[in-house]
């Protein structure tokens, strides 16, 4: 997935030799459903599921893996449910504004090369079956899928359930940045987590939450950005315009159950900025937080579900 993934647990070994020998086990395991979970849905990885996908357009009706099939099912929930705000076809658009594999000299596209784009991108196009125990996917046109603002969370829901059935029911998941903590730390303390302030000249913390049970995954656009003639271009791009949003939304956090759903959730109420985000998380009963940029500093605003979840 291009990135890292750090793991704590509370082990009930005392033997040196079985923690070893759990860590190794262990280890192993979650290196292999990693490996497993990256060829089914890497976009870099030019024979995966997902790359023979784009690659090879296939009007009919396809099997794909049952792990596919729930990411792209995830994915499609939250396209309906925030008015296509979240589109995992929208990578085109990515990398032609810069922002992709393939970085840019931080130029605006032409207006042509847009609009010729746009008529590539839509998840409408992605259809999914279950038929006689198997899963399908068809594409009514070309389209190139992109999982990365879901696929990391769901991994680490993945991770979570690994751990689970090994027997562990404390532990602290992160890959790439999105995270889940179950039960608790030693000595019964809570794990606790930091939400990032928007900085983009440094790192520190805007707030310290208390997490359990519970996913977090964050979006923003303080890291990955260029400027021209004093106006700000995001690595966010809304494929219903073929632009980057121009509100002033720094970041948005979203606490989930599932990672995979905080993930694609963070990115799509980044896209509709925090006026029309916080209405939709109050609609569907999110818990989000979101830190808007203002003339003096930054302003803090939050859902219901937000401020429950953290009180208790």
């Amino acid at each position: 997935m291009g990135t890292e993934y750090h793991i704590s647990w509370v082990s009930d070994k005392r033997n040196s030799i079985d923690l070893a020998s759990e860590k190794k086990n262990i280890h192993q395991q979650v290196d292999q459903l990693l490996l497993a979970i990256n060829k089914s849905m890497s976009t870099y990885d030019p024979q995966s599921e997902l790359s023979l996908i784009n690659h090879n357009f296939n009007p009919k009706w396809q099997t794909i893996s049952k792990e596919l099939y729930e990411v792209l099912d995830m994915a499609a929930e939250v396209t309906a449910q925030s008015h296509k705000a979240f589109d995992v076809t929208v990578g085109p658009l990515v990398n032609l504004w810069g922002f992709g594999p393939d970085k840019s000299n931080d130029q605006i596209p032409e207006q042509a090369k847009i609009d010729a784009l746009m008529a590539k991108i839509g998840s409408d196009s992605i259809a999914l079956r279950q038929q006689e125990g198997l899963f399908q996917l068809r594409l009514g046109a070309p389209r190139y899928i992109d999982l990365s603002a879901i696929a990391k969370g769901y991994a680490v829901d993945i991770l979570g359930n690994l751990l689970q059935a090994q027997g562990v029911d404390n532990y602290l998941i992160e890959v790439g940045g999105e995270i889940i903590a179950h039960g608790v730390k030693p000595q019964k303390q809570p794990w606790r987590i930091a939400i990032e302030a928007p900085n983009d000249d440094g790192r520190s913390v805007q707030i310290i939450i208390p997490l359990s049970n519970m996913g977090i995954a964050t979006s923003g656009d303080y890291r990955n950005f260029f400027e021209q003639e004093g106006h700000r271009f995001s690595h966010t791009i809304d494929g219903r315009t073929g632009y980057p949003v121009e509100h002033k939304l720094a970041s948005v956090s979203v606490l989930h159950e599932s990672v995979a759903l905080a993930d694609a959730w963070a990115t799509a109420l980044t896209v509709l900025g925090s006026e029309q985000g916080l209405k939709l998380a109050e609609e569907y009963n999110l818990a989000a937080y979101f830190i808007v940029r203002a003339e003096d500093g930054y302003r803090q605003l939050s859902s219901r579900q937000f401020e429950q979840l953290r009180l208790d």
